[in-house]
């Protein structure tokens, strides 16, 4: 059963046997309210790197129990991300999720070449779940944070994983939009191209387990209305569960507009990693790095 609701996605991490978060720098109101949140919700257990009196004043201002975390003090910053990452490689966590340290450096430390957590030759990028008023189901997208400019090799990459995405919350064959400004072909336009390169290796099986159409503006992505006004036969239909975007301008555009105007709930979290690693936006709520947890949590093996 799909999950429809990103709610849903706690009850579905606390099915699984419990995840191991690290967190870099946790030390921040926002996180470890989240975090404490995912312990006491039973699905997840918490090690905050960073410096531990101001880990333990945090707890003591908004009452929480410091015991219910580890704590691994390590004050500076930078040093705290790397200590976080070694602990994942140590095998002694699932997740990996930013704290309070600055995203260039979290980054620095997760693409190491020596060290990191970096997959050999994958490609790394940010896969969001969407929970629009205004939309029948949850959304499946990328990429809105890493790569500014994807070629077609990097292009197919995030199509599996947002499919792989899909999967795991129960979508057995998710309908995958590969979006550019219009649904006609054109060999003037590098997206559309792309796109339909995509679609066809879907209608030849070299991309499996879904359906998948391109070029496709967002309208026909989404709206089965626009679909029959334009006449355009679709295996999407108008009803995608996942949008791949050509470009990071037209990814972190859609992004924010959900989230500002359309007052979206997300869940977001890194792939290309060893383990799933969770990048919240500084002004992510409470409630939308909880459901980032879960989501983490839900995608690690």
């Amino acid at each position: 059963m799909a999950v429809k609701k990103l709610s849903e996605l706690i009850d579905f991490a606390k099915a699984k046997e419990k995840k191991r978060i690290v967190v870099a720098y946790g030390q921040d109101k926002t996180t470890i309210l989240a975090v404490k949140e995912a312990v006491d919700l039973g699905f997840a257990k918490s090690t905050l790197v960073g410096d531990q009196d101001v880990i333990k004043e945090v707890c003591k201002k908004n009452n929480i129990d410091p015991s219910l975390f580890r704590i691994v003090n390590e004050p500076d910053e930078y040093k705290s991300g790397r200590k976080a990452v070694s602990l994942i490689n140590e095998g002694e966590g699932d997740v990996l999720m930013k704290g309070l340290i600055s995203t260039d450096k979290y980054l620095r430390c997760i693409l190491n070449k020596v060290d990191g957590l970096m997959i050999p030759k994958a490609t790394l990028t940010h896969v969001t779940l969407a929970e629009i008023p205004t939309y029948n189901k949850l959304l499946i997208f990328s990429d809105a944070a890493f790569i500014p400019a994807p070629d077609v090799q990097q292009k197919i990459a995030i199509t599996n994983y947002v499919i792989d995405t899909a999967h795991k919350i129960g979508v057995e064959k998710p309908k995958v939009a590969l979006i550019s400004f219009t649904e006609k072909s054109n060999p003037k336009v590098q997206s559309a191209i792309d796109a339909a390169i995509i679609a066809k290796m879907g209608d030849r099986g070299q991309i499996k387990n879904a359906l998948i159409d391109g070029p496709l503006a967002v309208d026909v992505a989404i709206d089965p209305g626009s679909v029959k006004t334009k006449g355009i036969k679709s295996n999407v239909e108008g009803y995608a569960d996942c949008l791949v975007f050509p470009n990071l301008e037209t990814g972190n555009a859609f992004f924010k507009t959900l989230t500002k105007f359309a007052k979206a709930e997300v869940a977001t979290y890194v792939v290309g990693t060893k383990v799933p690693t969770i990048l919240p936006s500084r002004g992510d709520s409470e409630k939308s790095k909880l459901y980032s947890i879960a989501f983490a949590c839900l995608m690690a093996q």
